[in-house]
């Protein structure tokens, strides 16, 4: 990350975000955690000049997902939202944009669905992951179309993502009938 330039470096994040996570010791001899703040102030200065990077606001949704004692939830999928958001700009034409809100779909899943229902976000993230969900099948659908034949390997991914996703939209429209 870079302060004048608008650039990010995922390996660097993701070595960020690791750092803390797993409480490595600095060369100055301070234990990773004791970055926490320092980082999350990196990353919404960061997040304030580059709005639409996936793996900025990926990043940032791990350090409240992953970071034990750290957690903060709903700000973990607020920032996985807004890493969705960025990478979906170009899902019907690019695989590899596709894949990231796959997998961004995949996390949302596992933390909405497991968020208690009593929170006062629990029916908007619902309607957000359901909301995510009918658009990248639709989406995938049209990629899958667009693609020529030799593509198998992709069109697998894609015909199994689309199972996945067709699975977990079930569930949330399940889910969404007792809020």
């Amino acid at each position: 990350i870079t302060t004048g330039q608008k650039y990010s470096d995922r390996r660097i994040l993701n070595c960020l975000v690791a750092a803390v996570r797993d409480n490595m010791t600095s060369a100055s001899g301070k234990p990773g955690i004791s970055y926490f703040d320092k980082v999350l102030e990196l990353f919404k200065f960061a997040s304030s000049k580059v709005t639409t990077n996936f793996d900025l606001w990926k990043s940032y949704a791990a350090m409240y997902l992953d970071i034990e004692g750290k957690e903060d939830i709903e700000k973990g999928i607020g920032y996985l939202i807004k890493a969705y958001h960025s990478a979906s700009l170009h899902i019907e034409k690019s695989m590899e944009d596709f894949m990231k809100c796959t997998e961004c779909s995949k996390v949302l899943h596992k933390y909405i669905m497991t968020q208690p229902k009593d929170s006062s976000t629990y029916a908007q993230h619902l309607q957000s992951l359901k909301s995510i969900l009918q658009i990248l099948i639709t989406k995938g659908h049209k990629l899958s179309n667009s693609m020529a034949d030799e593509d198998s390997e992709a069109k697998t991914l894609i015909t199994e993502y689309l199972t996945f996703a067709n699975e977990r939209l079930q569930e949330v429209e399940e889910a969404q009938l007792f809020v």
